[in-house]
């Protein structure tokens, strides 16, 4: 008796595995050898047959599991190896297996009645693994030309190229009781597919009697939309591309064909098909789950992305907008079509039921891309005016059903986990249609307002239901379930309110006109909402934390980083909510801080060991209302001029109104300014209180260093926009006279005195009284740093405050003393013992800040306080160095000694901050200082090589000196930082190439390997101090010929050289691996590679193979910019040798360096899917590298092509023989590259080259 294919395959497959590991599943590793065998019997598909040949097959399948496992195998194997070897087969038996297994997966001809207990229904998982099976068939074909030929041939020979066993399997195919049909070509594919698909939408009724359709029908209506969904997946980009054993090249031409006929056909069928199913769904339940198939369908035929470059097959990034072409509106923009799409979800909301559900949450995701069409496919703006206002409405009509049942407090748990799902998707479709339509033009709409207080309502409940959540799990987050998705609903109506808020259209205010009527809307509407944000976030907080200290529950460092950062981005959305209508937002955080500041006053005054649970909440409250105002009054101006906000500056200015009729400014401005100062005046007296307890009782743990830092935080950002505004910056009708709004509020001499020596008092007592608290002295740094930053007038109030004069007493006293120094504190005018006890115990990287405000703050000139204060504080810094120089030359302290380690740490970091200050006023002085320390600062290398600290600090001195006053130096300071550098990098080479191992961080996790790239920041430091030394011949390259004073090219370049002769050693592969120190690296390299390669020729040979080693291994790199810095530097070199055989020498050492190049350069880079966003460069470095001598480079690409097939190799050197064209290639031989126009026809050469080999050659 015959073996079955079936009994075969199980044989096959289960048949132990010699020496394999008793974890290892012999049935997968047998399947996979076998589809990598190929299947030379068919063993695959003749399983598919026989097991789907058998009556009753549902219930067959049922009795014997292993079948149904080993028919999805069977048919993903078969996948696997037509398509791995598709020219194998003949057109005719790969058609006639796509097309069996399209109508296997439908269903056709097959009993699906599941009442029937005959009924034969193909289970979903494998109907679909044969759908997306013949999808791929499809998409495999899709380019060619259809061919028609006798399908039905049979006999034993060779019939139109058919193989014996083809035929056979052809002959079992039309003897299987499938009910098959032959597809000619893509027309008679759609034409089948619309057929099957629209069927059930088109059945009239016989009468008023609800309809009971065929079974057949609606099961392969179903299964058609999802094969036509799974076609849109193969050619939009799936992740079964691999499986094609095609090149990149194919599946971006299969993109373009497949949008240039196929896409439109599906749009077709989709809406038709969608058309239906709103029309009769409401009346006739069976057709929920073919809907559903439609609306996915419709769902992936929107979600195409058009262009040649779309999908995964290209290089651009997906939009949340949908754009699609003039062709697809007569389908598209139907105004009648989108309001019933929204009455059939209407309808069918409150219904229960699995695939109701999931028809439910398709056509929501439905009307989110429906909100999101944008572009041409609109004919002018009433259309989209149009289209936008009956999205609106359709929107509004299911949001006004979900704010009852959101404030539904007998809602049951099924209907949260509905709500939470459907609340996410309305919130996501509001956002879409504000990002779409914009203010302006949902503004003109009447149901405008309605949205705005949609909104409102919908965030407010939100909040509501977290509050509550929280109060019944007691404080404890973790405890609390839907938090995530309320979070991710109510930051969507913040983006879409900040959208709206911030819309340059809303600029242009008018007396009357639209954006006036807006605005006013908005304010009306929305001023809610923030009222509910702050006291439910507030709340929140506060029991959170009463929890979190009741329990000793605090959370880890990484998880409150990430809290703390989602709350950040949070507040910064919510601060342009709380703008919308500033007074009424000043006037909420006004009545919480009247309630919370006196508790805290108490609480400060209240003598504790610990922290109770409800002192802890009152300092979260505190805190939160903190950010809340600092985030409303200021923004984030990092690297920029700290303003005044504009919405600000509108609601706290007179009104005026410009040349354009343009409003600005507020009748209220008056009041609303004295809120914000009273904020702000309430803030400096809690801060004054606290900084008092502190000087009495600084381990008092109720004073919180956490709150410290965040009003810090607050005055760093508040104080340098407000403090006396400069007329440079704002409009001058918001500073002429007679306007007292809050441009002059802190503008005057004594206010804006008042509020300066505050801040600078403020900062003196937490740098005295809390030293060792890192966050507080980071804070305190930045608030003084900002202001220094301000200009003369701020500088020149900083210096006439006693407690500047106080700042650098303190520098002054304890430049020279270390944490652990004995020395006795001497008090002086206004200090106390105490206070300077605690400046010395400041971490030396703040008092290096410190040291830096000071100098920016005193650098004022004819200022006589200013030139006393900037000249203590450096004399004071340079004696404490020349005492530990002079220790350590005369040999009283020993270099290893602890406190002289330490007075070295202390002494590089205070010049390290004078070194960061080039934002003085007249910077030339600190080089003028400076540049008498740098002989003495870089020999300290010498005795401190082995102190990976001292190391990284003496580094960083040289790279910010070199990077903030290298434009400023004359010739004789550049020597003196040039040798000195040349030593310094000298000494640390020398310890650390011989005695550092640094490995490589490729299997370490992201974080891991983020902080050991830190460990090896003097690395990074010694390459960005070359980089900077290297600017200064480009600084001076015109100076030294005009001038005679600038710094000769050979002499910036021999101190590069040097210096990377110095680390070099240091960059092994590991190291590379970091991506800063990776960037930083080739960065410098690939530069001097590219501009001195004449100089490259004659370094030492070891030095030369190094850095030619670092740039082949950097052109294959991920990273686009190391890669192309490195084929930059390859193709100067070899240009280089072209016209001055400059590496002859070199050669006589290794003849092959050039060839080895360009072998490397084709494997690694050309011939891999990395070239796309290397191409250029790439084509710029094989041109020189092959044209050095050609002959060679012929046999380079023989040994290339020597591994190809003979077709694949004559493919591959006629491709090279098309590229490389002989009247090129002479001219760059010769010396003079080409020219442009050869340079730019080889580069366009090879981008067609690159695409042939790709195509025809190379798969990935």
């Amino acid at each position: 008796m015959a073996t079955s294919a079936a009994q075969e395959l199980l044989s096959l497959i289960s048949a132990p595995i010699p020496n394999a590991p008793a974890s290892q599943s012999n049935y997968h590793v047998n399947i996979q050898n076998l589809r990598d065998s190929g299947d030379k019997t068919f063993l695959f598909f003749r399983t598919v047959l026989e097991l789907t040949n058998q009556p009753q097959l549902s219930l067959a399948l049922q009795q014997q599991p292993q079948h149904t496992e080993l028919l999805f195998h069977s048919i993903l194997g078969f996948r696997h190896v037509t398509l791995f070897r598709w020219v194998q087969y003949s057109p005719q038996y790969r058609d006639a297996c796509r097309d069996f297994l399209l109508a296997l997966g439908l269903g056709m001809g097959m009993n699906t009645n599941k009442s029937d207990p005959n009924h034969n229904i193909l289970p979903k998982t494998l109907a679909n693994a044969c759908l997306a099976t013949s999808a791929a068939f499809w998409k495999r074909s899709w380019r060619m030309e259809n061919t028609h030929y006798n399908r039905n041939a049979n006999g034993g020979g060779d019939i139109n190229g058919i193989s014996n066993e083809e035929t056979h399997l052809m002959q079992l195919i039309a003897s299987h009781p499938q009910n098959y049909h032959t597809m000619e070509n893509t027309e008679s594919l759609f034409q089948a597919m619309e057929s099957i698909t629209l069927q059930p939408f088109h059945v009239h009724h016989q009468a008023q009697a609800s309809v009971s359709y065929d079974a057949n029908q609606l099961h392969m209506a179903t299964m058609a939309s999802s094969f036509l969904s799974s076609l849109v997946g193969e050619f939009g980009g799936s992740n079964t591309a691999a499986a094609y054993n095609c090149s990149l090249e194919f599946h971006r031409l299969a993109h373009v064909a497949f949008e240039e006929k196929g896409i439109l056909d599906l749009l077709k069928i989709s809406i038709n098909g969608l058309s239906g199913a709103v029309t009769k769904l409401s009346s006739d339940p069976s057709l929920v789950d073919a809907s559903c198939g439609v609306v996915n369908l419709t769902i992936d035929v929107l979600s195409w992305e058009f262009g040649s470059l779309g999908g995964k097959w290209g290089r651009t990034g997906s939009s949340a907008l949908v754009r699609p072409p003039e062709s697809w509106r007569e389908y598209l923009i139907r105004p009648d079509f989108l309001g019933a799409v929204f009455q059939v979800y209407t309808s069918i909301r409150n219904e229960a039921g699995a695939a109701v559900g999931k028809l439910k949450h398709s056509l929501r995701q439905l009307l989110i891309l429906l909100s999101s069409i944008t572009g041409i496919v609109f004919l002018d703006k009433n259309q989209k005016n149009a289209y936008c206002g009956f999205m609106i409405d359709g929107c509004m009509s299911v949001l006004s059903l979900l704010i009852t049942e959101l404030n539904d407090s007998n809602r049951t748990m099924e209907q949260m986990e509905y709500l939470e799902s459907e609340t996410v998707d309305l919130c996501s479709m509001i956002t879409r249609l504000v990002t779409n339509f914009r203010i302006g033009t949902l503004c003109v709409l009447p149901t405008f307002s309605n949205l705005l207080t949609a909104i409102a309502t919908v965030g407010d409940a939100l909040l509501k239901i977290s509050v509550l959540e929280l109060k019944n799990a007691q404080g404890d987050m973790e405890m609390v379930d839907g938090g995530e998705w309320r979070d991710e609903a109510l930051g969507m109506l913040l983006e879409a309110v900040c959208l709206l808020a911030e819309d340059p259209w809303l600029f242009n205010v008018r007396q009357g006109n639209a954006q006036d009527a807006a605005t006013i809307l908005l304010k009306s509407n929305l001023a809610p909402l923030y009222h509910s944000y702050v006291t439910s976030r507030i709340e929140m907080a506060k029991m959170e934390e009463h929890y979190l200290t009741a329990n000793a529950a605090d959370l880890d460092e990484v998880r409150e980083e990430i809290s703390g950062t989602s709350l950040e981005e949070e507040m910064t959305t919510a601060s342009s909510l709380g703008r919308v209508n500033l007074v009424s937002s000043l006037s909420c955080l006004s009545s919480l801080f009247q309630t919370c500041l006196p508790r805290l006053q108490g609480l400060f005054a209240t003598e504790g060991h610990d922290v109770t649970p409800e002192a802890a909440a009152l300092l979260e409250e505190g805190r939160l209302l903190i950010i809340c105002a600092c985030h409303l009054l200021t923004d984030d101006t990092c690297g920029e001029t700290p303003l005044i906000p504009e919405n600000i500056l509108n609601a706290c200015g007179k009104p005026s109104t410009g040349v354009n009729q343009i409003k600005s400014g507020a009748e209220d401005y008056v009041s609303t300014s004295n809120v914000i100062k009273q904020i702000v005046t309430s803030l400096m007296g809690l801060a004054e209180f606290q900084a008092s307890r502190i000087a009495a009782n600084p381990n008092n743990p109720n004073l919180s260093p956490l709150l410290a830092k965040t009003l810090l935080w607050f005055f760093a950002r508040w104080a340098p926009a407000y403090i006396i505004p400069s007329s440079n910056e704002y409009d001058s009708r918001r500073l002429e006279s007679g306007n007292d709004g809050i441009l002059a509020a802190w503008s005057d001499q004594d206010s804006s005195q008042q509020a300066v020596s505050f801040c600078i008092t403020l900062c003196l007592h937490y740098l005295c009284y809390w030293p060792q608290e890192t966050q507080v002295q980071e804070g305190g740094s930045e608030l003084l740093l900002g202001l220094a930053r301000r200009g003369r007038q701020v500088r020149i109030l900083l210096m006439q405050s006693p407690s500047m004069e106080h700042l650098v007493n303190l520098h002054s006293n304890t430049a020279a003393m270390i944490h652990t120094s004995s020395q006795a504190a001497t008090a002086c005018a206004g200090l106390n013992p105490a206070m300077i006890n605690g400046f010395k115990r400041i971490p030396y990287k703040y008092r290096a800040q410190i040291l830096r405000t000071i100098v920016i703050a005193s650098s004022e000139i004819n200022d006589a306080k200013s030139e006393q204060y900037l000249n203590a504080s450096l004399q004071a810094t340079q004696n404490a160095f020349s005492s530990l120089v002079q220790a350590l030359e005369a040999k009283t302290v020993r270099v290893d000694d602890i406190a002289s380690i330490e007075m070295v740490c202390l002494c590089v970091e205070l010049f390290g901050g004078v070194a960061q200050s080039s934002e003085m006023c007249h910077p030339e002085r600190i080089p003028i200082f400076l540049t008498q320390c740098l002989p003495r600062l870089s020999a300290l290398m010498v005795h401190y090589a082995s102190n990976i600290t001292i190391c990284e600090i003496l580094l960083r001195l040289f790279r910010d000196y070199t990077e903030q006053f290298i434009v400023m130096l004359d010739r004789d300071q550049c020597l003196v930082a040039f040798k000195s550098s040349a030593e310094l990098l000298k000494s640390y080479s020398a310890n650390h190439c011989s005695s550092r191992v640094i490995r490589s961080s490729v299997d370490k996790s992201a974080e891991a390997g983020s902080e050991e790239e830190q460990s090896y920041n003097d690395v990074l430091c010694a390459i960005q101090l070359l980089n900077n030394i290297g600017a200064k011949d480009f600084i001076d390259s015109f100076s030294s010929e005009r001038t005679g004073k600038g710094v000769e090219s050979k002499e910036v370049i021999e101190v590069v050289f040097y210096g990377l002769q110095q680390i070099l050693p240091l960059m092994t592969q590991g190291l590379l691996h970091f991506p800063r120190l990776c960037k930083q690296y080739y960065s410098l390299v690939g530069f001097m590679m590219d501009t001195y390669p004449e100089k490259v020729g004659a370094l030492p040979f070891d030095l030369f193979r190094g850095l030619l080693d670092s740039l082949l291994f950097g052109m294959s790199h991920t990273d686009s910019f190391v890669s192309k810095s490195s084929l930059q530097g390859i193709s100067s070199l070899a240009r280089e040798h072209i016209e001055s055989s400059s590496f002859n020498n070199h050669l006589s050492h290794d003849g092959s360096l050039f060839d080895d190049c360009a072998l490397r350069l084709l494997k690694e880079v050309v011939f891999e899917t990395i070239i796309w966003d290397r191409l250029e460069p790439s084509a710029t470095a094989l041109l020189p590298l092959a044209a050095i001598d050609l002959n060679k480079f012929a046999g380079v690409v023989n040994t290339i092509t020597q591994h190809l097939d003979a077709q694949k190799q004559k493919i591959m050197q006629s491709a090279f023989q098309r590229l490389m064209q002989p009247d090129v290639m002479s001219k760059v031989a010769n010396g003079n590259y080409g020219g442009r126009m050869n340079r730019m026809r080889f580069k366009r050469d090879f981008e067609i080259f690159v695409k042939d080999i790709h195509s025809a050659v190379l798969i990935f």
